[in-house]
């Protein structure tokens, strides 16, 4: 039996926000800018880590939401999922009503979950092995 996208979405961005929280906070190591990070931070290991996972869990939402017609959800995934702007924040940014946030979320979620599912960060356990 084969998880629903919207399920393995919920939970790799759990994960993602978690990472994303331990990589800028306690590691003082930006997560999206690799310019920022320290000298020598590469350490040999055949399992996936956190940095991989923010990464891999963006390039999936990129490339789920790519082409035009996704543009605006695009926008919404960069501005709410992966910066982690608060929700108010974000619905005012892009300037949408309350309706249309939750037939794009839904639309992310679905698209992005199935992207998620086919580049198999979900399920998290078989990722990080």
């Amino acid at each position: 039996m084969s998880a629903k996208p919207e399920l393995a979405f919920d939970v790799c961005w759990d994960i993602y926000r978690g990472a994303r929280e331990t990589l800028n906070e306690k590691r003082q190591v930006s997560a999206l800018n690799p310019t920022e990070t320290q000298k020598y931070l590469w350490r040999p290991n055949v399992r996936a880590q956190q940095p991989e996972f923010v990464a891999d869990f963006a390039l999936a939402g990129k490339k789920a939401l790519a082409g035009p017609e996704c543009a605006s959800r695009l926008i919404l995934f960069n501005v709410y999922y992966l910066s982690l702007a608060p929700y108010e924040q974000a619905r005012r940014f892009l300037g949408i009503g309350e309706m249309t946030w939750v037939q794009w979320t839904e639309q992310i979620r679905a698209r992005c979950g199935a992207e998620l599912l086919w580049r198999g960060l979900f399920p998290p356990a078989k990722y990080f092995q």
